[in-house]
Protein backbone atom coordinates (compact mmCIF):
# COMPACT_ATOMS: atom_id res chain seq x y z
CA UNK A 1 0.00 0.00 0.00
CA UNK A 2 1.25 3.50 -0.79
CA UNK A 3 0.77 6.68 1.22
CA UNK A 4 0.70 10.40 0.54
CA UNK A 5 1.83 13.15 2.91
CA UNK A 6 0.70 16.75 3.15
CA UNK A 7 -0.03 19.67 5.46
CA UNK A 8 -3.49 19.69 7.04
CA UNK A 9 -5.84 22.63 6.53
CA UNK A 10 -8.87 23.92 8.38
CA UNK A 11 -11.05 21.64 6.27
CA UNK A 12 -9.35 18.65 7.91
CA UNK A 13 -10.35 19.66 11.44
CA UNK A 14 -12.90 16.92 12.08
CA UNK A 15 -10.86 14.05 10.64
CA UNK A 16 -7.86 15.21 12.68
CA UNK A 17 -10.05 15.31 15.78
CA UNK A 18 -11.32 11.80 15.01
CA UNK A 19 -7.79 10.45 14.52
CA UNK A 20 -6.59 11.96 17.79
CA UNK A 21 -9.61 10.59 19.65
CA UNK A 22 -9.33 7.11 18.13
CA UNK A 23 -5.63 6.30 18.01
CA UNK A 24 -3.55 8.95 19.72
CA UNK A 25 -5.07 9.77 23.11
CA UNK A 26 -6.23 6.17 23.84
CA UNK A 27 -2.56 5.11 23.75
CA UNK A 28 -0.89 8.26 25.13
CA UNK A 29 0.75 7.42 28.50
CA UNK A 30 0.49 10.92 29.99
CA UNK A 31 -3.23 10.97 29.20
CA UNK A 32 -3.87 7.44 30.45
CA UNK A 33 -1.83 7.67 33.65
CA UNK A 34 -3.15 10.95 35.02
CA UNK A 35 -4.81 10.76 38.41
CA UNK A 36 -8.04 12.32 37.09
CA UNK A 37 -8.68 9.40 34.74
CA UNK A 38 -7.80 8.37 31.17
CA UNK A 39 -10.18 10.55 29.13
CA UNK A 40 -8.79 13.38 27.03
CA UNK A 41 -9.96 16.80 28.18
CA UNK A 42 -11.58 19.35 25.89
CA UNK A 43 -8.81 21.92 26.40
CA UNK A 44 -6.12 19.35 25.52
CA UNK A 45 -7.92 18.37 22.31
CA UNK A 46 -8.61 21.98 21.31
CA UNK A 47 -4.97 22.89 21.87
CA UNK A 48 -3.88 20.11 19.50
CA UNK A 49 -6.36 21.27 16.85
CA UNK A 50 -5.19 24.88 17.16
CA UNK A 51 -2.02 23.97 15.25
CA UNK A 52 -4.13 23.64 12.10
CA UNK A 53 -4.01 27.44 11.96
CA UNK A 54 -0.20 27.40 12.07
CA UNK A 55 0.16 24.89 9.25
CA UNK A 56 2.21 22.47 11.34
CA UNK A 57 0.03 19.35 11.24
CA UNK A 58 1.19 16.82 8.65
CA UNK A 59 -1.15 14.04 7.56
CA UNK A 60 -0.53 10.63 6.03
CA UNK A 61 -3.27 9.23 3.80
CA UNK A 62 -3.65 5.91 2.03
CA UNK A 63 -3.31 6.71 -1.67
CA UNK A 64 -6.07 4.40 -2.84
CA UNK A 65 -8.76 5.22 -0.26
CA UNK A 66 -7.69 8.69 0.97
CA UNK A 67 -8.15 7.37 4.53
CA UNK A 68 -6.23 9.35 7.16
CA UNK A 69 -3.78 6.83 8.61
CA UNK A 70 -1.32 9.00 10.55
CA UNK A 71 -0.47 12.49 11.69
CA UNK A 72 2.28 14.54 13.30
CA UNK A 73 1.76 17.87 15.05
CA UNK A 74 4.55 20.41 15.50
CA UNK A 75 4.96 23.61 17.49
CA UNK A 76 7.19 26.36 16.06
CA UNK A 77 9.77 28.09 18.28
CA UNK A 78 7.39 31.01 18.76
CA UNK A 79 4.39 28.76 19.29
CA UNK A 80 2.55 28.88 22.60
CA UNK A 81 -0.55 27.27 24.04
CA UNK A 82 -3.32 29.54 22.80
CA UNK A 83 -6.24 27.47 24.06
CA UNK A 84 -7.32 28.42 27.60
CA UNK A 85 -6.31 25.74 30.11
CA UNK A 86 -9.48 24.95 32.01
CA UNK A 87 -8.83 21.55 33.60
CA UNK A 88 -6.44 20.36 36.28
CA UNK A 89 -5.43 17.46 34.05
CA UNK A 90 -4.24 19.53 31.08
CA UNK A 91 -2.60 22.04 33.45
CA UNK A 92 -0.60 19.24 35.07
CA UNK A 93 0.34 17.62 31.76
CA UNK A 94 1.57 21.01 30.53
CA UNK A 95 3.51 21.64 33.73
CA UNK A 96 5.08 18.16 33.56
CA UNK A 97 6.34 18.78 30.03
CA UNK A 98 7.61 22.25 30.95
CA UNK A 99 9.56 20.68 33.82
CA UNK A 100 11.05 18.13 31.42
CA UNK A 101 11.97 20.91 28.98
CA UNK A 102 13.75 22.84 31.74
CA UNK A 103 15.98 19.81 32.34
CA UNK A 104 17.05 19.50 28.71
CA UNK A 105 20.63 20.20 27.78
CA UNK A 106 19.81 21.63 24.35
CA UNK A 107 20.13 25.31 23.54
CA UNK A 108 18.92 27.79 20.95
CA UNK A 109 15.65 27.89 19.05
CA UNK A 110 13.85 24.58 18.67
CA UNK A 111 10.78 23.20 16.89
CA UNK A 112 8.85 20.69 19.03
CA UNK A 113 6.97 17.76 17.51
CA UNK A 114 4.25 17.35 20.13
CA UNK A 115 2.21 14.45 18.74
CA UNK A 116 2.81 11.50 16.44
CA UNK A 117 0.21 8.81 15.75
CA UNK A 118 -0.32 6.04 13.21
CA UNK A 119 -3.51 4.04 12.73
CA UNK A 120 -3.02 0.52 14.21
CA UNK A 121 -3.95 -1.18 10.93
CA UNK A 122 -1.20 0.70 9.07
CA UNK A 123 1.72 0.32 11.44
CA UNK A 124 4.89 -1.36 10.22
CA UNK A 125 5.02 0.66 6.98
CA UNK A 126 7.44 3.39 8.19
CA UNK A 127 4.63 5.97 8.32
CA UNK A 128 5.81 7.36 11.65
CA UNK A 129 9.34 7.76 10.34
CA UNK A 130 8.12 9.50 7.18
CA UNK A 131 5.90 11.85 9.19
CA UNK A 132 8.93 12.87 11.26
CA UNK A 133 10.98 13.39 8.10
CA UNK A 134 8.22 15.59 6.68
CA UNK A 135 8.17 17.64 9.90
CA UNK A 136 11.92 18.13 9.71
CA UNK A 137 11.65 19.13 6.06
CA UNK A 138 8.93 21.65 6.97
CA UNK A 139 11.16 23.23 9.59
CA UNK A 140 14.09 23.56 7.18
CA UNK A 141 11.90 25.32 4.61
CA UNK A 142 9.78 27.59 6.81
CA UNK A 143 12.13 28.29 9.73
CA UNK A 144 15.68 27.96 8.35
CA UNK A 145 17.20 29.68 11.39
CA UNK A 146 15.80 27.09 13.81
CA UNK A 147 18.64 25.13 15.33
CA UNK A 148 16.96 21.86 16.30
CA UNK A 149 13.89 19.64 16.30
CA UNK A 150 12.84 18.15 19.64
CA UNK A 151 10.43 15.41 20.69
CA UNK A 152 9.04 14.20 24.01
CA UNK A 153 8.89 10.41 23.71
CA UNK A 154 6.28 8.91 26.03
CA UNK A 155 6.65 5.26 24.99
CA UNK A 156 9.40 2.78 24.19
CA UNK A 157 8.16 2.59 20.59
CA UNK A 158 8.44 6.33 19.98
CA UNK A 159 11.81 6.40 21.76
CA UNK A 160 13.19 3.73 19.42
CA UNK A 161 11.90 5.57 16.36
CA UNK A 162 13.43 8.88 17.40
CA UNK A 163 16.81 7.27 18.01
CA UNK A 164 16.66 5.49 14.64
CA UNK A 165 16.25 8.79 12.82
CA UNK A 166 19.24 10.26 14.65
CA UNK A 167 17.80 12.08 17.66
CA UNK A 168 19.72 12.17 20.94
CA UNK A 169 18.41 12.12 24.50
CA UNK A 170 18.71 15.42 26.38
CA UNK A 171 16.54 14.84 29.49
CA UNK A 172 14.12 12.48 31.19
CA UNK A 173 11.40 12.74 33.83
CA UNK A 174 9.63 9.80 35.47
CA UNK A 175 6.07 9.74 36.74
CA UNK A 176 7.28 8.66 40.17
CA UNK A 177 9.49 11.70 40.74
CA UNK A 178 6.94 14.28 39.61
CA UNK A 179 4.59 15.15 42.47
CA UNK A 180 2.33 17.97 43.61
CA UNK A 181 2.89 20.29 46.57
CA UNK A 182 1.67 17.72 49.09
CA UNK A 183 3.72 14.88 47.62
CA UNK A 184 0.96 13.15 45.65
CA UNK A 185 1.96 11.47 42.41
CA UNK A 186 0.07 13.11 39.54
CA UNK A 187 0.78 10.41 36.95
CA UNK A 188 0.30 6.88 38.24
CA UNK A 189 2.55 3.96 37.44
CA UNK A 190 6.19 3.69 36.46
CA UNK A 191 6.21 5.66 33.22
CA UNK A 192 8.87 8.04 32.00
CA UNK A 193 9.06 10.70 29.29
CA UNK A 194 12.32 11.25 27.41
CA UNK A 195 13.15 14.44 25.57
CA UNK A 196 15.24 14.05 22.42
CA UNK A 197 16.83 16.52 20.04
CA UNK A 198 18.13 16.60 16.47
CA UNK A 199 20.45 19.46 15.61
CA UNK A 200 19.79 20.91 12.17
CA UNK A 201 22.68 23.30 11.61
CA UNK A 202 25.67 21.17 12.50
CA UNK A 203 26.70 17.54 12.70
CA UNK A 204 25.34 15.75 15.76
CA UNK A 205 26.82 12.84 17.66
CA UNK A 206 24.94 11.32 20.58
CA UNK A 207 26.72 10.54 23.82
CA UNK A 208 27.63 6.84 23.68
CA UNK A 209 26.32 6.39 27.21
CA UNK A 210 22.72 6.87 26.02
Amino acid sequence: MSYEYGIATGADREIVREALANYFYPEEPLTLAHRDGPDVTVDDMENALSFLDQGTIILARATSTRQLVGLAIGRPPTGVIVTPITTRKFAEITAFLECLSSRASGSGSSYLVTMLAVHPAHRGHSIGRRLMEEQIRLVRVRWPAVQSVTVEATSATSLRLMKRIGMCETAGLSFAEYRDDVGEQMFLGAGEVIRLEMKLRRKQTCDKSE
